[in-house]
């Protein structure tokens, strides 16, 4: 039986899922593409790790977020006919809201297969969009869309399985699953006893989205508190980091690279290699079962 292709799309403010429906000739084509990238998403994947917001997987590794209500709207085109579903209008691409367009998998029972999907995608009648017909180039003169090269996502059950986060929340709202610190909370670790900060405005500018996510994992694990400066600067010289102190106090440098380095080894992501005794930032902190 032919699958659907459904579209996942923001309409009022709403999500909403529509139906994209295919020409016969078509509808074997679009399953190849996703079939074929089914395969490339799993291809040389271990089971899935439970994220987190700390870390990015390894080139093996899947990461995945268990969220029923998250994935809901999904999963009941498993058990509905695609009857039940509006067509996607695209008459107008401001209107449409397409986020991701998914398809059930063949290979795996139950499983989803999401594309990201981008404004880019939408192939313009407006200007000049050629086509080719035949031998030549002809004007688009119909309203369409392209197929992403890659799938986004794999939903099974109540989980999602993904490889980037950033990805991830182009399609759907998992905010509350990342981990970042709000700028209440990076004031107040840049105002801790702790700390001496050579240049607060150039400390703030730092900010991005990462240094946030280890500021956030810094006051989750509590370090501040069950350490103090003199005890967190004679442990960073077992792993082969220098802390540069001022008055007792931690300095928090002004170049970029250093601060993270730093904020790194307080969120525990820096690591001495057993043999090359090198000191290492590490992308993964799943720890050994």
């Amino acid at each position: 039986m032919p699958r659907t292709l459904f579209a996942l799309c923001n309409h009022d403010g709403q999500t909403v899922v529509r139906r994209v429906p295919l020409e016969d000739g078509v509808q074997g084509d679009v399953e190849r593409i996703f079939d074929e990238q089914e395969q490339s998403f799993f291809l040389g994947k271990d089971e899935p790790i439970e994220f987190n917001g700390d870390w990015k997987p390894d080139e093996n590794q899947l990461l995945c977020i268990t969220d029923r209500d998250l994935l809901a709207q999904m999963n009941e085109t498993l058990a509905i006919g695609a009857g039940a579903y509006d067509r996607l209008d695209i008459s107008s691409y401001d209107t449409a809201g397409v986020k991701a367009l998914f398809m059930h998998s063949e290979q795996i029972k139950g499983h989803i297969l999401l594309q990201k999907f981008r404004t880019s995608q939408y192939l313009q009648r407006k200007g000049l969009t050629l086509a080719f017909n035949g031998n030549q180039f002809g004007k688009l003169s119909e309203r369409g869309f392209s197929l992403d090269e890659r799938l986004g996502a794999v939903v099974d059950g109540d989980t999602v399985m993904f490889v980037s986060f950033h990805v991830l929340r182009s399609i759907l709202t998992v905010q509350e699953h990342f981990a970042e610190a709000t700028a209440q909370e990076v004031d107040e670790f840049a105002q801790h006893a702790s700390f001496h900060i050579e240049n607060r405005a150039v400390f703030d500018s730092h900010m991005d989205e990462r240094c946030r996510k280890l500021i956030r994992g810094i006051s989750k694990s509590r370090v501040l508190v069950d350490h103090n400066a003199a005890e967190i600067i004679a442990r960073a010289k077992t792993v082969g980091l220098t802390l540069v102190e001022d008055g007792g106090r931690i300095v928090l440098p002004s170049v970029k690279r250093d601060l993270k380095t730093v904020l790194s080894f307080l969120e525990e992501s820096v690591y001495k290699g057993v043999f090359s005794e090198e000191t290492f930032l590490t992308n993964s902190k799943r720890p050994l079962a």
